[in-house]
């Protein structure tokens, strides 16, 4: 059976937990990209869709994510009008207890 682990029920004590602000960083050349990185990817039309880097292939001119709005799976090609940012997030820092990391 499922047992609740007793660090949550600590965390969970504690008080909420601030969760710093995406960066994003601009990728124009896609060597840099690999699996398992958090992307951000925006048509020319202005849509946008984030996920994660599930694929890449070894020459870099085309990936594979894993959706985050539960779309799926999506190829991004580097032929399609798009840019490409990867998204970087800061650790966690707690409000009441800066001294406890999360």
């Amino acid at each position: 059976m499922y047992q609740r682990s007793p660090l949550r029920r600590i965390a969970a004590r504690r008080g909420p937990v601030r969760v710093a602000a995406p960066v994003q960083v601009q990728v124009p050349d896609w060597s840099r990209l690999g699996r398992g990185d958090d992307v951000e990817v925006m048509a020319a039309r202005g849509t946008a869709v984030s996920g994660t880097i599930d694929m890449i292939a070894a020459d870099r001119s085309v990936f594979w994510m894993i959706r985050r709005d539960g779309g799926g799976r999506t190829m991004v090609c580097s032929g399609d009008d798009v840019s490409v940012a990867m998204i970087a997030r800061a650790k966690a820092a707690t409000l009441e207890h800066p001294a406890v990391q999360v």
